[in-house]
């Protein structure tokens, strides 16, 4: 079954929310007609005369009881009386006088209306069974010369059932063609106001990874569609660079990866087109094997890359001590510095903590550090100065080494950018560790700077969120330490 469409489902509702509204109004105004007609124009109708047959009865006390009519030719039709039934009974339901319409039929005095009567009480009923019609009639007990009677009035109510049929008709047709109009109005309203979403999903159809370049159209006005379409075209902003990077990614990562491999495979070949001696066959080995741990070490850092991509087994953050920290990252990289001779510049930091996750942190400031020693020249010094600032802890990493261009500055946090730097002097490298350090840094909630003022040497900084916990503690901004 063909699911029903967001468009029908929401005509559908408004349909039935209107229908709904109109039956209720059509309910009302049936109610509110039937009172009026039936209350105000008949009860009062027959009310009024009968308090005028009792007005007229209490005048003439000595006379004979009648029903006050005017006689034919006394004068002008009275429409009042013409279409009404008047009849005078006393309180044991003898019939004293009745008007010439009533013939000789008589009103009902059923029992339990004569003990309503000799209480006092004006009684309005509705008599199903008196002639063709029913009628609707009023009984008021009045008092003339010591004796209790009652004046009973009645009225036919077949007209008033026709105004009240009338007037249910033509409520019903009224809401059947408001319901008709709104309906149809609202049908070409809900096409109208869909319209911009159905071209949003035939051109978000077309949209696929060969032409993430193109966008969504845009409806105009700022809207709730508008924004919606805005949302959207930033949504495919993000996927587009999010693509290019993975599609440069792939190719520098092929590039680097290809180089090594073809060196080896060059090596290899060449070593076995002659038989050769064993101290030529261990050189190339040794060679072979420098090769397979470059691959080894960029495999390793691809990997590391591609997991922090994919948020694989995030670790937690925590409060942690920015001591152990840094302490953890100088102890991976001393040896390093060590054998290049480099000083690494470390004194007791203050008590600070820093809302991250220990691993992580541990291994973005490694990675400056093993860059900060390895641009360092034999004999140069790194130094570590931390920072206490009110909302974040800052590691400051300065070296001694060749510095940073300002055009190399905005690129260096790129994936397999090396700088001028680099790219000048031996050091290996395949121009990832920045880039897994901003990674896992932004993933803490923190940052990476740089500053290169001019001549030899970098400060790299990496700012971490402190932790709420222990934010009062140490809140001295400018507080430091090398």
């Amino acid at each position: 079954m063909r699911p029903v469409s967001f468009k029908t489902r929401l005509w559908l509702g408004h349909v039935a929310v209107l229908g709904v509204m109109l039956a209720l109004a059509a309910f009302g105004a049936d109610w509110a007609l039937r009172r009026v007609v039936l209350g105000r124009v008949i009860d009062d109708a027959i009310l009024s005369l009968a308090s005028t047959e009792a007005a007229a009865l209490q005048t003439d006390p000595g006379q004979s009881i009648r029903v006050h009519e005017i006689a034919p030719g006394a004068g002008p039709p009275s429409f009042v009386r013409l279409d009404k039934f008047v009849q005078i009974i006393d309180l044991d339901g003898r019939v004293v006088a009745r008007s010439a319409t009533l013939g000789t039929v008589r009103l009902p005095t059923p029992s339990r209306l004569l003990a309503r009567l000799r209480e006092g009480e004006t009684v309005f009923e509705t008599v199903i069974d008196f002639g063709e019609e029913p009628v609707r009639m009023v009984s008021f007990p009045v008092r003339a010369d010591q004796v209790r009677y009652a004046i009973q009035v009645a009225m036919s109510l077949d007209d008033a059932y026709a105004v009240l049929r009338t007037g249910r008709w033509l409520f019903l047709g009224m809401s059947l063609v408001i319901l008709t109009g709104i309906g149809l109005t609202g049908a070409l309203l809900a096409r109208r106001a869909l319209r911009p979403i159905d071209e949003m999903v035939a051109q978000a159809r077309r949209i696929g990874e060969a032409n993430l370049v193109e966008r969504l159209p845009h409806p105009g006005p700022r809207d709730e569609i508008g924004r919606l379409v805005e949302t959207l075209n930033d949504m495919l902003d993000r996927l587009e660079r999010s693509f290019e990077v993975q599609r440069r990614f792939t190719a520098d990562a092929s590039h680097e990866l290809r180089s090594p491999l073809s060196r080896l495979r060059a090596e290899l070949e060449v070593t076995l087109r002659r038989p050769r001696a064993a101290a030529e066959y261990e050189e190339t080995l040794r060679s072979c094997l420098d090769e397979v741990q470059r691959v080894q070490g960029l495999t390793e850092e691809l990997l590391e890359l591609a997991r922090i991509d994919a948020l694989q087994d995030p670790e937690v953050a925590k409060p942690v001590a920015v001591r152990e920290i840094v302490e953890e990252a100088v102890a991976a990289v001393r040896p390093e510095a060590e054998r290049r001779g480099v000083a690494v510049g470390l004194e007791r930091p203050p008590d600070l903590f820093v809302n991250a996750a220990p691993g992580a942190a541990k291994v973005a400031l490694a990675n400056i550090l093993d860059n900060a020693v390895k641009f360092s020249p034999t004999g140069g010094q790194v130094r570590i100065v931390v920072t206490a600032r009110r909302e974040e802890a800052v590691i400051a990493v300065s070296d001694t080494g060749p510095g940073v261009s300002s055009d190399d500055a905005a690129r260096l946090f790129e994936r397999f950018y090396r700088g001028k730097a680099s790219r000048s002097t031996d050091v290996p490298g395949f121009g990832l560790g920045l880039a897994i350090s901003r990674a896992l840094v932004e993933r803490q909630g923190g940052r990476i700077s740089v500053e290169a003022p001019g001549g030899k040497g970098a400060t790299f900084s990496v700012h971490l969120p402190r932790a709420s916990a222990y934010r009062d503690v140490h809140s001295n901004p400018g507080e430091g330490y090398v």
